[in-house]
């Protein structure tokens, strides 16, 4: 739900230019609008598919919203089409597919200097290779979003993500290391009342 609101207000943003363009050049205004209602329409109907579990369609639909956003130029969408087909792919298990598209996503949030998308994306693929038993490369990506969540004072991030690193080291068979990541985690998630 939280990228969805994000992508909708995203998008609002990307839409007060185009205000100058609609009275200069009509026809291309009236093009340029549709597209955006298209992509509207598209962002939304992903997002319902990704609840309904339809993954395979949620990725299609990703693509089309990657098509328009490319040739719109709105680049914050761009990243955000391309780590949601990531998620999907994800959630498909192909990972190596996944991380195709997170690779892509990541360079432009940078970019942007969308801390919060970085991040995201970071946790991401950390996902992906802790579960292609390559945990070193998640601690690698892991905490390189600690330290971003940190400085946006996302706490539910932060907590994430420390639980993150403790499922590596626990999963290695580090338990002591683990631990010293669950306890970090564990009392942000009292504070936020995150009982699940």
């Amino acid at each position: 739900m939280k990228i969805i609101i994000s992508s909708v207000l995203v998008l609002g943003v990307c839409l007060t230019p185009l205000t100058v363009p609609v009275m200069v050049q009509p026809s291309w205004a009236q093009s340029q609008n549709s597209q955006v209602e298209e992509l509207q329409r598209l962002l939304l109907e992903a997002k319902q598919q990704e609840r309904q579990g339809q993954r395979q369609q949620a990725i299609q639909t990703w693509q089309q919203v990657l098509a328009i956003a490319r040739q719109l130029k709105f680049r914050k969408i761009e990243a955000i089409a391309l780590n949601e087909i990531g998620f999907n792919y994800n959630s498909l298990s192909q990972r190596q597919e996944a991380l195709k598209y997170y690779n892509q996503a990541l360079p432009i949030t940078q970019e942007l200097k969308d801390r919060a998308g970085e991040a995201t994306i970071l946790n991401n693929i950390g996902l992906v290779y802790n579960s292609i038993s390559q945990p070193q490369e998640a601690l690698k990506y892991y905490n390189q979003a600690l330290p971003i969540m940190r400085e946006l004072k996302d706490r539910a991030g932060e907590a994430t993500t420390l639980n993150n690193i403790g499922g590596v080291y626990d999963n290695i068979s580090q338990p002591q290391e683990a631990l010293k990541y669950y306890n970090q985690a564990l009392p942000i998630m009292r504070e936020l009342k995150d009982r699940a």
